[in-house]
Parts: C-alpha cells; structure tokens; sequence
C-alpha cells in the first residue's frame, strides 16, 4: 500500500530546494499533453516507485479533466505562479509550494492563473494507459461537468 505522508516527507525538501525549475528541463524535450507541455524526468530522490515530471501550465487556459486508474496516486507540487486545481468537486486555490494529492480514480483539472509550473509526482510511476480524458458521460469518477463549464467560461 502506498503511503501518502511518506511520498511528500521524501519530495517535499528536494522541491522546496528548487530555485528554477526550467534548469531541470534544459536539455529535455516536452510531451505536448492536455496539461501543457510536460517535462518527464529521472527520479532525482531514488525512489523507483515513483515517476517525476514537469507540467508547464504557463500558456495553457485550463488542463483537460482526467483521472488516472490502477491505483496511480498523483501529486501536485506547485514550483511557480498560481492556479485553481479541481480534485472530485472540491477547488483549491493554489501558489508556490502548495501541494495537492490526487487519489485513483478522482477527477481533475486546472485552472492556471498566473505562470503556473507543477512538479507531478506519480505512485507508482506515471503510465499513459493510465491517464483517463473524461467527457461529459462519463460516471463514478466525481466529475461535475456543470462546474467545470462555469470555472472555465
């Protein structure tokens, strides 16, 4: 079973150290994604179990609502600017150094603000078969497609 406080006690003083995240990316080519271009990179902690990215939300509207499936617990920590992240139906207001824990099967978006950079931390390691776009119809997963269109108008 993963344990939620252990990821974020092992992360927390690599990301609170990060001072530029874009030297990170230097010489990393970005997965044009639904969230941005995101920047996947090696663990820099040695924790195999879990997978590190980059999304760069500086140019984007608003993420496309997803969730991710078998399992995968998704972390948001926020390098740079701020936002509104949207888990199931609950908005948080996000700035540097908040973090946000996605559970398995739990909608999400986000609303960038001002510059909005993420480091993402996935566990176990991020897989795209994983990674569910929801539309409207979709059920079970806490999407409220109502509150999406009125944040996103």
């Amino acid at each position: 079973m993963i344990n939620i406080q252990t990821i974020l006690d092992a992360w927390k003083p690599y990301l609170d150290a990060v001072q530029d995240w874009s030297k990170l990316v230097e010489d990393v080519t970005p997965k044009q994604t639904g969230c941005g271009p995101v920047y996947e990179l090696p663990n820099p902690i040695n924790r195999p179990n879990e997978s590190f990215a980059i999304a760069d939300m500086r140019n984007l509207r608003v993420s496309e609502p997803h969730y991710h499936t078998n399992k995968e617990i998704e972390v948001y920590y926020v390098l740079q600017g701020s936002g509104l992240v949207v888990v199931g139906y609950e908005e948080y207001k996000v700035q540097r150094h908040s973090v946000i824990i996605i559970l398995p099967d739990t909608a999400h978006f986000t609303i960038p603000t001002k510059h909005l950079v993420l480091a993402v931390i996935n566990a176990p390691p991020f897989k795209p078969e994983n990674y569910v776009v929801i539309t409207e119809g979709l059920p079970d997963v806490s999407f409220d497609y109502e509150q999406f269109v009125r944040l996103t108008r």
